[in-house]
């Protein structure tokens, strides 16, 4: 190969390295540590994300934080705001019957798998 095919060649596969790299950085999921979505098979420590419909909602008697129940589709999982992680936030935004992206770490509590919020920005409204 001549100098100047070796230059070209290189300069491709730099090309296509960058391609790669900002592809696993902007649009894979996989790199945020996300899966598709919470099921009954879920592991805890697992991060999730899924869609439902809020079904019932209340603050905890002591500790003010929030528990949600969410029909997710496959059934009904219970989330779980910790007060230091915007539960009065969640809970002024959010009501029941409303359709929410959750967004969380699957979480287990009394033999029953929980989605755990990190973050008031775990649950969105969704229209």
């Amino acid at each position: 190969m001549e100098k100047e095919e070796k230059i070209v060649v290189i300069l491709l596969c730099m090309v296509l390295l960058s391609l790669a790299i900002a592809y696993a950085t902007f649009c894979s999921d996989e790199t945020t540590g996300i899966s598709e979505g919470f099921s009954s098979s879920s592991l805890p420590g697992e991060n999730v994300r899924f869609e439902g419909d809020v079904l019932s909602k209340r603050m905890t008697y002591t500790g003010d934080h929030l528990l949600m129940d969410v029909d997710y589709g496959s059934g009904v999982v219970k989330v779980f705001v910790p007060s230091g992680n915007g539960a009065k936030d969640v809970d002024s935004k959010i009501s029941a019957n409303d359709h929410v992206l959750v967004i969380g770490t699957v979480d287990e509590f009394e033999g029953e798998l929980e989605v755990v919020i990190q973050s008031s920005d775990g649950i969105t409204l969704l229209q």
